[in-house]
Order: structure tokens, then C-alpha cells, then sequence
């Protein structure tokens, strides 16, 4: 029988082979795994090391990361001692090492090879002055070190794990074992790996975010409220999930989420991106018609002069025309510009959009057009029918936009989430008309933020900003009405996510 340290080879039947893994190459195993799933950077730089420090029963090690000039500290613990700084735990407070042949962690990592040292007082390699006055100071005595350098698989060197006193089962410092080298090597080396595609990782959503802020900046440059509008949610929504991850820890809101559903808030309203800016920024219901309107009406005001003049009217005639189209103008005036109308105000423009002139030709026309009487008689807001459709068409545009983005696994519900912000739960919203169970918390929550944002923006060129405390109360309104959720609506309200804190 063929044996090592770690794999026993027991016995051969046939074509089979039967293996007994040993304790110390099942723990290599299971630290692999674990890094594997780790996806905090700290929590796995601390599990690097301190699995290196279980394999070799030592007593201290320190975790360092390459910068390409330097060794920055990491993660530094000492059991005995009862320090653990860094890796989430405490910032560390010592200096940079450089990357110089003195230290003898910077050749670990200059020279990419393992360091075993047995007692560090016997050694003339390396400048252990700095390690020798840390022991004068606080009473250590750092003996055996074993130094395992961080190299991914693309010869990239990450850093380097340096280790301090192995022991014994004494509790004994001893030198460290020759046949945990090679196994700390292989361990360094899937460490790196892992910290290497996370750093992919990092970088890839570092992008897409990035990508995210360009888009927003697009649609900035085209309606700057709207960009302040995606801006104002953002805020609402970090506010809102920290404040729920404080006082409700059961919810289904970890970090990775955090980032996906902040995604989706950057990018719920990009379809805007290629809705015309003419409705986009329609201030009054007239737009560009009212300076066209008020020509018209003085072209009016011109031609009643004219038919005074040729006596085709009276001066009595010419005085209540005159007055017919001061009136005409104020109204126009004051409807183009209401946040809403009244019935006696759609009544009056339909009584003035049935009031004729002749041109010069002998033709006659009307004092306003049927687009102009449309656009007049909208109820509230400033957009008609067709204008407010080509509008709520920018969530199917969103949806549209997002699908051709490769958001990737971490960021799957990002294209659902931001392209139904629009849809109620009554069945009322669009663009697909979804109702109830269809509607997931998070668009739920998403769509309140948007409702709230909309009603409160202190910069939206078409109507005047709302106090939170009455936009809350329509909300609460729209709640009774079947088209908020209630629940989720009252989470808001206890987050106050709105104050600045």
C-alpha cells in the first residue's frame, strides 16, 4: 500500500479505486468551498487567513495585499494576545511594508515563493529589526514564520499570508511542518483565485454602474428634473432598505438585493431617454400653440378694426368684439396655465371654440382649432389622450431598453422590477395592466417611491411641488382606492426615507 500525509490509496478492485480522505486534506476541502461562496471581500480575507492559521496550529499571522508598490496591511490576529485587527473586525494601524528584499514578506511575493523560517532570531536573511522591537514592546516572542505567497492563475500575486509560532499539541512553539507547504500553497493559490474574481466582479458592477450614471446623465442633459427625479429615488430607497434592514431583519433584503433593487431604481425610468422632449417638458397644455393662438386672436382683434372702418359693422359691434377677445385671451391665459379645470371652464372654451371668423378670402375659420380646443379641455396636467399614451409608453421602452442589457445573475429581476413601476394593484397601472398577485413587494415598493417623488419634486415645470404630508395622504387615499399597497406604503411612512437626516 502507497501512502502520504494526506490520501491513503487502500486498495484496488478491478478498475476501481477507493480513497480515504484525511482529516487535513477534508478541511482544505471544505475551505475551499467556503471561499468559493464567500462574496464579501473582508469576510473572505479574514477566512484566508485564519484557515492558514488552523491548518498549521499557529499562534499569529498577518494577511497582506499588494498594491504593485507596496504591502498594505489587511487582517493581523494573534490568539494569544486577543488581537484581531482589520477584516471587518477593527482598522489596522500599521504602516505599508515595501516591497524590498529586507522584509522578508516582500520576497514572498517578489520572488513568488514559499518562506519557512524556523526561529526568526537565528535568521540573517532578512531585517527582523521592526518584529524584534514589536516583541521588546509588547512582550511577544515571535519564533518560527512561514511566509505563503497569494498567486492566482494568472501569475497575478495578490499578496501574502505570513504566519507566526506554530505549535504544538503542547501549546509549544515549534518550526512549521514541511508537509503543510505544499498545501498552504495550493490554499494561497485558490485564495487568490477567489480574490481575483471578485475583483472581476467588483469591477464588472463597478461598470455597470457606471453605465447606469452615463444613462443618467443622458437623460439629464435632455430633462435635467427627470434626472433629479431617478436621483431624489435613490435616495429614498438606500434610506428606506437600511432603515429596514435596522428595524425589520427578517426581510429579504441582503446587500446583493440592496444593489439589485437600487439598480433598478437608477434604470426605471431610461425609456425616457427616447420619449419626445416636447411631451416630456409640456409645461402648459397650449405648449408651442399658444403663442400661435394669441397671433390669431390679435389677427381677430385687426380684422373687426378693418370691418369697422369699411362700415361692414357698427361702433357698437366693434366694442363687444373687441371685449369678446380680451376675454378669449384671458381665458386662454389662465386655462393653458391651471394645474385643473372646472366644468364652468370646459364650458367656456367650448363656447369659444365655437366662435367664428372671415379671412380676407372670404373663408371662415374658427377662433380656435380642434387640436388647440383638445389641448384647452384637458381636465388636469398638461398632456391630451395621445400625448399622456406616447408618455406612459416609455415603461414598455424601458423593458424593451433592458432586455438588450446582459444584466447578469446578480441583477435578474432588475428589467421586472424597473419597467412595471408603472402598474397598480387594482389592475389601473400599464403598460401590461397587472393586478395583485402579479405585482411582486418590490414593484410594489418601487412604485411608492416613484408616486412620492412625483407629487413632492420641487422642480417639475408643469405644477407646483406637494408638502409629504399631503402627498402621503392622497397616497393613503390611492391605498383605499386598491392601487398602493398599504402595507408597504406604511413601512414607507415609518422610514421617513423622504428627511434629510
Amino acid at each position: 500500500m502507497y501512502c502520504d500525509s494526506d490520501v491513503y490509496f487502500i486498495c484496488q478492485r478491478g478498475r476501481k479505486y477507493h480513497y480515504m480522505i484525511s482529516d487535513t486534506l477534508q478541511k482544505v476541502l471544505n475551505i475551499g468551498i467556503a471561499f468559493s461562496k464567500e462574496k464579501n471581500r473582508e469576510k473572505l480575507l479574514d477566512q484566508i487567513l485564519i484557515s492558514a492559521m488552523d491548518i498549521t496550529q499557529c499562534d499569529g499571522g498577518t494577511l497582506y495585499i499588494n498594491n504593485g508598490e507596496t504591502l498594505e496591511f489587511s487582517i493581523m490576529v494573534t490568539r494569544s494576545q486577543g488581537i484581531h485587527q482589520g477584516g471587518g473586525e477593527s482598522a489596522t494601524t500599521l504602516p505599508p511594508v515595501p516591497l524590498t528584499e529586507k522584509n522578508v514578506c516582500a520576497c514572498g511575493v517578489l520572488y513568488r515563493r514559499l518562506i519557512n523560517i524556523p526561529d526568526v532570531y537565528e535568521s540573517s536573511q532578512y531585517d527582523f529589526s521592526g518584529l524584534k522591537k514589536y516583541d521588546a514592546m509588547t512582550g511577544y516572542h515571535t519564533q518560527s514564520m512561514l511566509v505563503v505567497p497569494l498567486e492566482d492563475d494568472k501569475e497575478h500575486m495578490i499578496g501574502v499570508v505570513q504566519l507566526i509560532n506554530a505549535l504544538d499539541e503542547k501549546g509549544q512553539v515549534i518550526p512549521f511542518r514541511r508537509e503543510h507547504e505544499q498545501i498552504l500553497l495550493a490554499l494561497g493559490s485558490q485564495a487568490a483565485i477567489c480574490l481575483t474574481n471578485m475583483n472581476y466582479a467588483h469591477q464588472i458592477r463597478k461598470m455597470l454602474d457606471s453605465y447606469v450614471k452615463v444613462m443618467s446623465t443622458a437623460i439629464d442633459a435632455r430633462t435635467p428634473y427627470n434626472a433629479n427625479h431617478t436621483k431624489n429615488m435613490v435616495v429614498y430607497a438606500t434610506r428606506f432598505i437600511d432603515w429596514l434592514q435596522k428595524n425589520y431583519p427578517d426581510q429579504p433584503f441582503d446587500e446583493r438585493k440592496k444593489q439589485e433593487f437600487i439598480m433598478s431604481v437608477w434604470l426605471h425610468d431610461i425609456g425616457k431617454l427616447i420619449t419626445p422632449l416636447e411631451i416630456m417638458d409640456k409645461q402648459t397644455r397650449l405648449a408651442g400653440n399658444y403663442r400661435l393662438l394669441m397671433d390669431r386672436l390679435e389677427k381677430i382683434r385687426l380684422l373687426t378694426r378693418v370691418a369697422q372702418l369699411e362700415d361692414r359693422i357698427d361702433k357698437a359691434e366693434l366694442k363687444q368684439q373687441l371685449a369678446d377677445i380680451r376675454y378669449a385671451e384671458q381665458l386662454v391665459h389662465t386655462v393653458n396655465e391651471a394645474g385643473s379645470l372646472t366644468d364652468e371652464q370646459i364650458g367656456q372654451v367650448k363656447q369659444l371654440a365655437a366662435r367664428t371668423y372671415i379671412e380676407e378670402d372670404g373663408t371662415v375659420h374658427g377662433w380656435i382649432t380642434e387640436q388647440e380646443q383638445e389641448q384647452l379641455m384637458i381636465r388636469k396636467g398638461t398632456l391630451t389622450g395621445g400625448e399622456r399614451a406616447i408618455m406612459q409608453d416609455h415603461a414598455e421602452k424601458t423593458r424593451m431598453m433592458l432586455e438588450q442589457m446582459a444584466l447578469g445573475d446578480d441583477y435578474k429581476d432588475v428589467l421586472q422590477w424597473a419597467s412595471q413601476h408603472h402598474e397598480l394593484l387594482n389592475g389601473t397601472g400599464y403598460p401590461k395592466g397587472l393586478a395583485g398577485d402579479e405585482i411582486c413587494w418590490e414593484v410594489r415598493l418601487l412604485t411608492i417611491f416613484d408616486v412620492f417623488e412625483a407629487m413632492t419634486a420641487i422642480d417639475r415645470p408643469y405644477k407646483q411641488p406637494m408638502p409629504a404630508e399631503h402627498a402621503l395622504r392622497i397616497m393613503h387615499e390611492m391605498a383605499d382606492r386598491g392601487q398602493l399597497d398599504r402595507e408597504v406604503l406604511a413601512l414607507f411612512e415609518q422610514s421617513r426615507a423622504w428627511v434629510t437626516q
